[in-house]
Order: structure tokens, then C-alpha cells, then sequence
């Protein structure tokens, strides 16, 4: 792994190669069309497609293995996954999502996108459903649909990349959705959610830490994250994430802006006695550092209660069994959909 600043810094000047020349190659010959009806289909749909064109080409391939791939730690970390689903999509809303607005300037890349400002629940699924694509055991085998999922990741990062470039990005901010930035974003996925299970008082061992970060490691590997980011332990991920905390980390319109418009989404689904203390739970997730730079501020009748809260299910959480967490994720997650769709005008789809 590299974490000199000369190399992060070059880092910031490199998408997804492969990727982004597909991308350019579409729009040069008008064929964007194409593409965006091949992205609507489903991952099932999408197996079923010939290789007769260079966009189903790319999605129905996969990245050939590291010479660091092991069977038994990415299963583990997907075992994680399955036991913690529910506590670790909970922690993606109010710790993970968060953590990634407070890097600037790649936050910029996400406000100019509009989409999280203008559908922060679109946004918030899309990312749900990513996570449990490649997260749930199996879901990275041979014949099965997660690497499909990471190939539309990468087309839409691609995308991204193509259309925000040409609405005023400044280069001095390094390319949109950057390499460094990506091995942010897999932190806040994979390190940040086993700080914040941590911090819930959720007790992990040594392997089973280390498994789910191999899982994510493995899963930046077929994101086309340069393989000198993708930290190979715990320790590693924690050294890393520190760099890119002092050199990325700073309040900003952006950050604030998006913060404010996921808190927006968050208050408009949550339950009546819970509306009061969305700001301060995604507070004490963060901590008092992020959480300025963020733009939230400190309520101190709120953030006790919270932190009295928090404490109470940290110890519940300690002498717990969880049993059925995964079906809890799932049929939340089934929720959360249905709570879009109808936000969209979309209910019943």
C-alpha cells in the first residue's frame, strides 16, 4: 500500500481508464441511448445478453482474480455481512454516507450530480442495493449476478465522470470519482462500518474484522481501485483513512448541502418520536470533528439523550444474540424502495 502524499496526489488525477474510453467511444457515436437502456435492465436480464456489442461485453466480464484472492476470507467477510446486515445498512445512512460528504473536493463530484441533492432516497437505495448485490454470501461466485452489479458501478461512475467534467469541474480538484476518492469511499464502506458496529457495542474477533476487510478489498479490486489503495488488513485500512481524513477532510458548501438534504429525506420517512433526533444520531456516529464540518451543530439536550440512548443499546447489543438480522435488512430494504418509488411517482414498479 502507498499513502505518500506525491502518490495520493497523482491518484487524483486517474478515474477507471477502461472505462471512461467505453464511455467516450458511446457518446462519440451517438450511442448513449443504448447504454442507458442496457442499465435500466436487471442484473438477471442483463446475464442473458449476448457479447455482441462493447457495453455487454464489459458487463458480463469479471477481473481475473489477485494473486491475493482467498476463498475463505471473502466468504467470511460476506458472513459478516449476513450476521450484521441490519446494523451495518442502519450504519451506511448515519455514519458511512455522512463520512464520504465530509471529503472535499470529492464531495463536489456528488453535488453536481444532483442527484442526491434532488432524490437523496434514489441515492440512498442505489447505494443499499449495491451493497447487499455484492455483500451477500454467494453473491461474488461464478454464475452469480455481483460482479454484473460492479460492472454497472463502474458504467455509471464512468458516467459521471463524462457529464460532470463538462458542467464547469475544475481540474485542479482532480478527476471526479478519482482513485483516491473511491479508496475513501471504500473505507466509509468497509472500515467506518466496523467502527461504527464497534461503537454499538457490537464485538467483532480479530478474523472476522479482518475478513470484512478482505471482502471490501476484494470488491475495490473489481471496482478498478489501484490495488496500492486497497488496504490488505485492519491496521492498514485505519492508517490509511487517516491520510485521506487530513488531506480531504474540511467543512464546505457541499458537504453541508448534502448533509442537509439527506437529514431532509431522513426526517420526512422517520417515525414521529425518532424525527427530533435524526441530527444528533448521525452526530454521534461521526463524532464532533466530522460533524462540524458537516454543518451539524451541537444540541446538547438532544445529543445527551441520544448519546444515554446509544449507551443503552451498545450494552443491549453486548449481551445479544443476532438471529434474523439479514431478513430484517432485507424487508427494510423492501421498504425503503417501496418509500422511493412512491416519493417518485413511481409506487407499484
Amino acid at each position: 500500500m502507498k499513502t505518500d502524499h506525491a502518490y495520493l496526489d497523482k491518484s487524483r488525477l486517474l478515474g477507471d481508464l477502461e472505462v471512461d474510453r467505453l464511455i467516450n467511444d458511446l457518446f462519440n457515436r451517438k450511442g448513449q441511448s443504448e447504454l442507458y437502456a442496457i442499465l435500466k435492465l436487471s442484473e438477471s436480464q442483463i446475464s442473458e445478453l449476448n457479447q455482441s456489442n462493447p457495453v455487454n461485453s464489459f458487463l458480463l466480464s469479471a477481473r481475473a482474480k489477485p494473486e491475493w484472492y482467498n476463498e475463505k476470507k471473502l466468504s467470511g467477510g460476506q458472513q459478516v455481512y449476513k450476521s450484521y446486515a441490519s446494523e451495518i445498512m442502519t450504519l451506511l445512512g448515519v455514519m458511512a454516507l455522512p463520512y464520504c460528504y465530509a471529503a472535499s473536493p470529492g464531495n463536489k463530484a456528488l453535488y453536481l450530480s444532483d442527484k442526491m441533492r434532488q432524490s437523496p432516497g434514489k441515492r440512498l437505495l442505489d447505494t443499499a442495493q449495491f451493497i447487499i448485490s455484492v455483500s451477500t454470501p454467494g453473491s461474488l461466485s461464478s454464475g452469480q449476478y455481483g460482479h454484473i452489479h460492479l460492472n454497472k458501478t463502474r458504467l455509471i461512475h464512468a458516467l459521471a465522470r463524462y457529464h460532470v467534467n463538462k458542467s464547469g469541474w475544475n481540474m485542479e480538484w482532480g478527476v471526479p470519482i478519482n482513485q483516491e476518492d473511491m479508496a475513501g469511499t471504500n473505507l466509509a464502506f468497509s472500515l467506518v462500518i466496523l467502527l461504527g458496529l464497534q461503537q454499538s457495542g457490537i464485538v467483532l474477533s480479530d478474523r472476522q474484522k479482518e475478513d470484512f476487510i478482505f471482502l471490501w478489498r476484494y470488491i475495490g479490486y473489481q471496482l478498478a481501485i489501484d490495488e496500492e489503495l486497497l488496504p490488505a488488513n485492519f491496521k492498514e485500512a485505519f492508517h490509511l483513512a487517516q491520510i485521506i481524513k487530513k488531506r480531504n477532510f474540511k467543512k464546505s458548501d457541499e458537504a453541508v448541502e448534502l448533509t442537509r438534504e439527506l437529514l431532509n429525506y431522513y426526517h420526512s420517512v422517520a417515525p414521529e418520536n425518532q424525527k427530533d433526533f435524526v441530527h444528533a444520531q448521525v452526530r454521534y456516529f461521526v463524532g464532533s470533528e466530522v460533524a462540524d464540518y458537516l454543518g451539524l451543530k451541537p444540541a446538547y439536550v438532544k445529543d445527551k439523550v441520544t448519546g444515554l440512548i446509544s449507551s443503552f443499546n451498545m450494552l443491549q447489543n453486548l449481551f445479544s444474540v443476532h438471529t434474523n438480522s439479514y431478513n430484517t435488512m432485507i424487508a427494510n430494504h423492501q421498504l425503503l424502495k417501496l418509500t422511493v418509488n412512491k416519493k417518485s411517482g413511481y409506487a407499484g414498479k
